[in-house]
Order: structure tokens, then C-alpha cells, then sequence
């Protein structure tokens, strides 16, 4: 094995050589990583590709001495002991600029390594013209000199320093990062021990120039994972985002939806649901029906101004909100459409629609019995007892909405006139029903009392009692 190494180092050396040099060429082409630690790589790769081709000059040319040998040999040997401190120059810079964005300051055995480099190299300088580290004899082969040892020191301690810091902080550095350096500060010891036992074979340089290589692949394996965790971060950055969007619209449809029921309620608290339904789909329509057979209601608060002039305003509205409150729940609760109330006048109707032949007439009685009822209630639980009189007229009217602000639903005609004129004769605590009501309630009710009203417009009336 020994001797096949020995034939075809050169080889071997230049196939290095050819590495690194495609190596250099894809570090130039690097842009994502930072520009000290590329510069850094770019130097260890191109001092590594040198100092194989320089190796492979001073083998080919050794043992010639011709003027061209002569200089070859020199030159290529120079270069190759410049170089390998070059080399740990390079990793040196490397190694601090890893340090520094880990810990945000500065080594001083890093920058002491700075101080080993330039003394070796001027000893290297300096040994060219005195041969302490190595001559050539008149035949110009190579032998090392009486303080070739040194050339080995400086280089190891270089690298025990730097083994130091890289140890110290190898938990803080992505674990391909710190294997890296680790595997570049060892693993020339072990050539170097070697080379002592093995003259002739140059492994400590094709030591160097493999874990150059091997410093740049792990650099762009730690690069690949850093842009995988970017972007796995970015995925769930993303799906966070997501996720915080599809909340903030489920939030927001949540609260358009409630806002859209707070309206729909206020409108349906003003209109029926099927003119609230029309308007909405076309607030520019206009709302305007007939309908065959109504049946109205009114009802009023016997001698109201009499007692509302002896409290107070906020008395008035409460005793009223309460009164009005029990009539809206049962009209809620019976299918009756309240109209409006006027002061202390409340208005409904039933039967609003195209049916003539509707039970509205029944419906409207039994929500008049429970008005009563209501009264009754009322009084129980209040200081200031009310009676009401309740008018109700059925047939035929007109309803609408008027107006594009504060509108309301309302019904006109002869008919509602007559409610009205039924509730504003009628006697307190009575239902005062008309004739056109009463014919089509009186197979189901009982009626006590037939009377005959005058109705401004209409004349002599007829009317009932309950």
C-alpha cells in the first residue's frame, strides 16, 4: 500500500488539485453565504488547490538539475509551507467570523493565532536562506534541515488554539459546522504524525487539501439546512398566518352576521318580515299593497291626559313602556302585526294578504280578550290603575311604506277610519266591534249589546259589544 502511494502521489495530487480548483470556481458562484465566511472558504479552497499543484511541481521536477528544476523545485517548495499557514490563515478568519456572529465579540486566542501566522511565515522566509527547515543538494533532491520540526510546531499550535475555541463554543454552532472544523483541526495532526514515520509521502498536504474540500461541503450541507429551516419556518409562518386569517374572517363573518341580525331585528321591530325582506333586496322599491279583508285594531287609555298631567314625564314613558310591552308580547305571540302607537294609542292588524276568506277577524278578538287580560295585570302591579277602550273594524285597505328615512308600515282607508271611530266610541274595558267584524265573528263569540254610532263621513253605524 505504502509503495502504491508512493508511485502515484502525483496523481493523486493533481486529481486534488483539479477538485479544488472546481471547488474554488462553485465558491466564487456562492451567494448565500455571508461574504467574510465566503471570502474565508474562498481562500482556504484556492491556497489548497496551489499547494497540490505546487506538491505535484516539486516531485516532478525533483532530482533535475537544470536551471528550470532548479527554480521549480524551490519555487513549488515555498509555496507549499507558505501556503498550509495560508491555509490556517483562511480557517483562522473562518473560525472568527463564526465566533463573532455566536457570541458578538471577538477571541483574543483567535487573534493571537494571527500573531503565530506571521511569525511563521517569516521564519519560512528566513529558512529559505539559511536551510532550517530544509536544502537541496547538488543534485537538487530535497532533505530537511536541523529545525524542520519547527515548520510542524507552529502549524500544530496554530491549530491547537484554534481546537480550543472550536471545542469551547461547538454546542453553539450548527453540529455539521462544528464537525467540520473539528474534523479540519484533528485530522492534519494524525498526517503529520504519519509523514515523520513515512518520508516521502506528502500527507500532510493532500491531508489538507481533502478537508479543505470537506470544510466546503459541510458548509453548503449547514447552508442547505439553514434555507430548509427557513424555509419550513416560512411554511409555518405561513400557516400560521393562515390560520390567524381564517380566524380573523370566522371573527369578522361572526360579528357581520350579529350586526346583520341586530339590523334584520330592528327592521322586523318595524316592519313585517316580508316588506323588511323587499326592502332589503331593493331599498329603492316601493312598498305599496291592497289587501281584501284586514281586520284593525286600536285601543286607547281612558282620560290618558287627565292622569299623565299629574306625573312625571319619566313616570309617563315608564307606565307606558310597560303597558306597551305587555301588548307587543302577546301580539309576538299570537301573530298579530303591531302598526304603531301613537302617544298612548296602539295600533295593529291582521290578515294582511291576498286571502279574503282569512281568519284575521277571530285572531284580532282573542288578542283583544288578552288585552284586556293585560289590563288586568297592569293594574295589578301598578299604583295608577288604566283603562282602555279597544275599537276593531275588518275589510278592505291599502298598506305601504312612505318615505326613504325614519319610515314605517302603515295601512290607510275608510276601514282603518272606522277602527278608529269604533275604538274612540267604544266604552272602557269593552271590545267595540263593527258590523263588517262581528259577521264574520259571530257564530264564535258572544256579543252583549247592538248600538248605533254616528261616524264622522259615514253616518249612523252599527256596532257591538262584548
Amino acid at each position: 500500500m505504502y509503495e502504491y502511494l508512493v508511485a502515484h502521489q502525483v496523481e493523486i495530487m493533481m486529481y486534488l488539485g483539479i477538485m479544488c480548483t472546481n471547488v474554488v470556481i462553485f465558491v466564487l458562484l456562492m451567494r448565500s453565504i455571508p461574504k467574510k465566511r465566503r471570502r474565508a472558504l474562498l481562500g482556504v479552497q484556492a491556497c489548497a488547490m496551489v499547494i497540490m499543484y505546487a506538491d505535484c511541481a516539486a516531485y516532478v521536477f525533483r532530482g533535475d538539475p537544470s536551471r528550470l528544476g532548479f527554480w521549480a523545485v524551490r519555487i513549488s517548495n515555498f509555496l507549499v509551507y507558505f501556503l498550509i499557514i495560508g491555509i490556517l490563515f483562511s480557517f483562522n478568519a473562518y473560525i472568527i467570523d463564526l465566533y463573532e456572529s455566536t457570541n458578538n465579540r471577538r477571541s483574543k486566542r483567535l487573534k493571537c493565532v494571527n500573531y503565530l501566522i506571521v511569525i511563521g511565515e517569516l521564519m519560512l522566509i528566513a529558512a529559505q536562506f539559511n536551510g532550517w527547515y530544509y536544502y537541496f543538494d547538488a543534485q537538487n533532491y530535497y532533505h530537511r534541515g536541523p529545525l524542520f520540526m519547527i515548520c510542524y510546531l507552529i502549524p500544530a499550535g496554530i491549530l491547537l488554539i484554534q481546537l480550543t475555541v472550536i471545542i469551547q463554543n461547538f454546542k453553539k454552532m450548527s453540529f455539521m459546522i462544528s464537525l467540520s472544523l473539528l474534523i479540519f483541526s484533528v485530522f492534519p495532526f494524525l498526517a503529520a504524525a504519519l509523514q515523520v514515520l513515512l518520508y516521502g509521502l506528502s500527507l500532510i498536504n493532500t491531508t489538507i487539501a481533502a478537508m479543505a474540500m470537506l470544510l466546503y461541503i459541510f458548509a453548503v450541507g449547514d447552508m442547505n439546512n439553514e434555507v430548509e429551516r427557513a424555509h419550513k419556518h416560512e411554511i409555518e409562518m405561513m400557516a400560521q398566518y393562515q390560520r390567524e386569517l381564517e380566524e380573523t374572517v370566522a371573527l369578522r363573518t361572526k360579528e357581520l352576521k350579529e350586526s346583520n341580525e341586530k339590523v334584520e331585528y330592528l327592521l322586523l321591530n318595524i316592519l313585517p318580515e316580508t316588506i323588511a325582506k323587499e326592502l332589503t333586496e331593493d331599498p329603492n322599491k316601493v312598498i305599496s299593497n291592497k289587501f281584501p279583508n284586514v281586520t284593525v285594531l286600536f285601543t286607547d287609555v281612558v282620560s290618558f291626559t287627565k292622569i299623565s298631567s299629574e306625573m312625571s314625564a319619566q313616570d309617563t314613558v315608564i307606565m307606558l313602556n310597560k303597558m306597551i310591552t305587555l301588548f307587543d308580547n302577546r301580539a309576538a305571540k299570537e301573530g298579530i302585526e303591531k302598526i304603531k302607537t301613537i302617544g298612548d294609542a296602539y295600533m295593529a292588524a291582521v290578515g294582511l294578504t291576498d286571502d279574503a276568506d282569512n281568519n284575521g277577524a277571530e285572531r284580532m278578538v282573542r288578542f283583544a280578550q288578552g288585552l284586556l287580560e293585560d289590563m288586568e295585570e297592569f293594574n295589578s302591579t301598578s299604583s295608577v290603575k288604566l283603562q282602555i277602550r279597544i275599537g276593531i273594524n275588518s275589510g278592505e285597505l291599502v298598506a305601504g311604506v312612505i318615505g326613504k328615512t325614519k319610515f314605517i308600515y302603515d295601512i290607510w282607508g275608510d276601514n282603518v277610519n272606522i277602527a278608529s271611530r269604533m275604538e274612540s266610541t267604544g266604552k272602557p274595558g269593552r271590545i267595540h266591534v263593527s258590523e263588517a267584524t262581528y259577521n264574520q265573528v259571530k257564530d264564535k263569540f258572544e256579543f252583549k249589546e247592538r248600538v248605533e254610532t254616528e261616524v264622522k263621513g259615514k253616518g249612523l253605524m252599527v256596532g257591538y259589544f262584548m
